[in-house]
């Protein structure tokens, strides 16, 4: 279950892990340059909220990073009959019906992916939910994604990447790939001989998952080695979906750790996007900053220009209710939340329940609210967009509900001789011909700076008018009511 590149050599392998070895961090990658941060390298400190607590695996140090583009949204599978240069196929050593049942595990499990958002947030607690990838099936002749059965020892599954492009060249380069290939070891996928129903239950939940990590930018995560993993051993971070350990032990679904990776490698998190943690001056006299959302570390001179809170501020209270938490991503039908203070993130089986209650706000947002187990978190969500219902009317089906509004037009836009004008809320083009000429002597509504309503239904607004339009305030009165502007 390793990410492999046909053309790393065993002398580039060798210099990596003597850098490894040598260096106390990793410099992360990001789009299109490096992060500003550097990721510490795991000790004996992986079950803790310890400084070396190693989430996810980006780069190793003066090595080529590679993974599928941040611009890529959609990857279509497609699983080969047979082997490239051999006889093998799906049902060499199992039946067509075991055969079918360990393609469709597989891609099962690559589409756990296809459940997981990433939330952002800007200085007004909007979110935006970044869906990570859309994985669907493709055909013999249109796939991005081609998935192989092979059997080798001590293998249970192997990515590689290919069809590579430079996005750019520094001490580390940078490659986007466009090919990706999967061979699959039928040979753990069944049971027989060493092989449990339990074993085999748990190689079909997490293996798809796990070498799709690889082609969204994730490496594996060893905490002996950055390079290579140990079979059987408990020390592998197995609580992560891209660790190892114990095989009975290993984690099968997709954890915040792996999230908060990809969030970095599909462009979702960036140096702009830091909320820093203090950590205090450091022996070195420097000060020690730790982002809480993708944990990289920076150590600065000085803390001007730098916002933050202080690490540790949380004194260890991790309940959903204390106010400490906050919702970062979703898998499934659950939120994940981490602590605002520290590196902490509530387990899988404490994760809350997606159970918003969604209200109307404003013209542009909804609000959104979750009151399960004792937790109330806000956030505030745009509302969907407009879309057009005819010449007069356009609808939005919002979460928050359904609403209908009218076409409404700059009244520079509706000069006389045009035929056709944009709505401002929806974009669609109003047809103004057939003798369709806006007066405000035929207005059915007028407001107080002079936006009226035509019979046909059409706001026409003056450009005092578009503010209070957009924000839901503009408020209109028969012609013969209106009142004194002041």
């Amino acid at each position: 279950m390793k990410l492999r590149k046909r053309w790393i050599s065993l002398v580039l392998t060798l210099i990596l892990m003597v850098n490894i070895a040598l260096s106390g961090a990793i410099q992360i990658f990001a789009h299109a340059a490096m992060l500003d941060v550097d990721y510490d390298i795991c000790d004996d400190d992986k079950l803790n909220d310890g400084m070396n607590e190693l989430w996810y695996v980006l780069l190793y140090k003066n090595a080529a990073y590679y993974h599928i583009s941040h611009e890529t949204e959609t990857i279509k599978y497609y699983f080969a009959d047979t082997a490239p240069n051999s006889t093998y196929t799906w049902t060499t050593d199992v039946s067509a019906s075991v055969a079918q049942e360990i393609k469709d595990a597989y891609a099962n499990s690559m589409k756990k992916w296809n459940n997981v958002y990433f939330y952002s947030y800007d200085e007004n607690n909007i979110v935006t939910k970044h869906k990570v990838i859309n994985i669907v099936e493709g055909t013999k002749t249109d796939y991005d994604l081609i998935i192989y059965p092979y059997i080798k020892a001590n293998i249970i599954a192997e990515t590689y990447l290919s069809g590579l492009e430079l996005i750019e060249s520094k001490a580390s380069d940078h490659y986007h790939c466009s090919e990706l290939v999967m061979y699959v070891n039928v040979d753990y996928f069944y049971v027989h001989n060493g092989y449990s129903q339990t074993t085999v239950n748990l190689v079909r939940e997490r293996n798809g998952a796990h070498e799709f990590g690889h082609v969204l930018g994730l490496f594996d995560i060893d905490s002996d080695s950055l390079y290579h993993h140990e079979e059987n051993s408990a020390d592998h971070h197995e609580e992560v979906l891209m660790g190892y350990g114990d095989m009975s032990h290993r984690a099968y679904n997709i954890t915040y750790k792996d999230i908060a990776g990809v969030a970095i490698t599909r462009g979702f998190h960036t140096d702009s996007d830091h909320k820093w943690l203090n950590c205090g001056k450091q022996a070195n006299g420097r000060y020690r900053l730790v982002c809480t959302i993708c944990n990289g570390v920076k150590e600065v001179k000085n803390l001007s220009g730098y916002s933050y809170n202080t690490y540790g501020a949380c004194n260890g209270n991790h309940a959903l209710s204390s106010g400490n938490m906050f919702a970062t991503a979703s898998y499934g039908n659950k939120d994940y939340y981490k602590c605002k203070y520290c590196r902490y993130v509530a387990p899988f089986n404490s994760i809350v329940e997606q159970n918003y209650s969604v209200t109307d706000y404003d013209t542009l947002y909804h609000k959104c609210v979750n009151q399960v187990n004792g937790l109330e978190y806000t956030f505030y969500e745009e509302h969907a967009p407009y879309v057009p219902v005819d010449n007069q009317y356009h609808r939005r089906n919002c979460a928050c509900g359904v609403r209908t509004g009218r076409h409404a037009i700059l009244a520079s836009q509706a000069s006389f001789g045009k035929r056709y004008a944009t709505c401002m809320t929806c974009g669609y083009l109003i047809d103004l011909s057939d003798g369709f000429y806006p007066v405000i002597m035929s207005a059915t509504q007028v407001s107080v700076n002079g936006s009226y309503i035509t019979p046909e239904g059409i706001i026409i607004l003056m450009d005092e008018d578009v503010q209070a339009y957009l924000e839901g305030t503009l408020t209109f009165y028969p012609p013969d009511q209106v009142p004194e502007r002041q």
